[in-house]
């Protein structure tokens, strides 16, 4: 298998079959401006084939498809998104390998399950891969990306840039997600990491904290924008950020590698040196720096703070305790298909990079600093 993991292809059948029928018996296009049988005179297929072409159907030529969608997009058919139509009769959606197993990645496999909300109520083949981030199996990736059903790509987290250039080269829409090709050719959708940063960096320090550990993996380059946006908090409120202080660099994002790094921390750190505030860069790692503050007796919010990142639906059960900014993970999926139908009705249009922004709920987990100001005259 070589490290790859084949899912096989999707098939979501709905009722847009029956919505092609009734307008080619009404007579009707998408739009209610042009009839099926204008498009099959002028191209010279039947009004079935013209049908099943707008319709999204995959038992259709190239040659038919391509004629039957120029003229469409000529006559102004496709101008209208809102129609509910999607012309992709199939999608490859490719991910890391840790998004397709038991406890692996739930923050890409929300979005690939954005990506199955969008296209649900059409006739789309979806087919799922897992490739490595870095160093991705380039025969896997042109097996799957080339399938003759296949006519649009979706990359959500690899950052391989071969994989970038076999994409571009395919002549296929391509969007990448939580992404970047370093030659911008390629549309992409991503959450807005330094704006998120920002956000809750200066959301801390509006409540009056200086004294912030930010706990996080920077094991991507997302997350280091995600590290400049808080620094530019920061450098707007004139403060030094001290990575020796101020950062709690761990591998990956799991509870278990979290607690065992903070309390390695925690334990060679006098209460003198502890922050008011832990940043950390997701709900698990939340829940791992939780145990430690417990087991020290350190009260959350009365002694030391605390504020994660979620993945808004996925986090639902959980984020009613703490103080967070959410990520809308399975909206990177929705809008990703989007793009690709975007990309499709105007292919010479602009290279799109979407910036989805974050959210901060307050749910209790941090309290003002004048607070932790004056537990510590207390204290002492």
């Amino acid at each position: 298998m070589r490290g790859k993991i084949k899912i096989g292809f999707k098939i979501i059948e709905l009722h847009l079959q029956k919505f092609a029928k009734d307008d080619c018996d009404r007579g009707h296009t998408m739009s209610g401006k042009l009839k099926m049988d204008e498009i099959a005179a002028r191209t010279g297929y039947s009004v079935s084939t013209v049908s099943r072409v707008l319709s999204g159907k995959s038992y259709t030529s190239d040659k038919a498809r391509e004629a039957i969608v120029s003229c469409a997009r000529q006559l102004g058919v496709l101008d209208d998104l809102a129609s509910g139509r999607l012309l992709i009769n199939g999608i490859a959606v490719f991910a890391p390998q840790r998004t397709f197993i038991a406890q692996g990645d739930t923050y890409y496999l929300e979005v690939t399950r954005g990506i199955a909300e969008a296209v649900a109520p059409h006739d789309v083949y979806v087919s799922y891969c897992g490739l490595d981030e870095q160093r991705a199996d380039i025969k896997v990736f042109l097996e799957k990306a080339g399938h003759k059903n296949i006519n649009a790509i979706i990359i959500i987290g690899i950052d391989d840039p071969t994989i970038h250039k076999l994409a571009q080269s395919l002549d296929k829409p391509c969007v990448l997600i939580n992404s970047r090709d370093k030659e911008g050719l390629l549309d992409s959708v991503s959450p807005d990491h330094r704006a998120i940063g920002y956000s809750a960096a200066n959301y801390l320090f509006e409540q009056g904290h200086r004294r912030i550990l930010n706990v996080t993996s920077l094991r991507r380059e997302t997350m280091y924008w995600r590290l400049e946006g808080i620094k530019e908090v920061y450098r707007q409120y004139q403060l030094p950020f001290d990575a020796q202080r101020d950062l709690l660099v761990t591998e990956g994002f799991s509870e278990e590698e979290t607690e065992r790094a903070f309390a390695d921390w925690f334990a060679s750190t006098p209460p003198s040196a502890w922050p008011e505030v832990v940043f950390c860069a997701g709900l698990p790692m939340s829940v791992g720096i939780y145990h430690v503050l417990q087991k020290r007796g350190v009260r959350v919010p009365q002694d030391i703070s605390l504020m994660t990142t979620y993945v808004w639906e996925l986090d639902a059960p959980m984020r009613n305790e703490t103080t967070g900014i959410a990520i809308p993970c399975r909206a990177l999926g929705i809008e990703a298909v989007h793009l690709l139908q975007t990309r499709l009705n105007r292919p010479n249009a602009p290279v799109f990079n979407l910036l989805l922004q974050g959210k901060v709920y307050d749910l209790g987990s941090v309290t003002h600093a004048t607070r932790h100001a004056a537990r510590v005259s207390v204290s002492r």
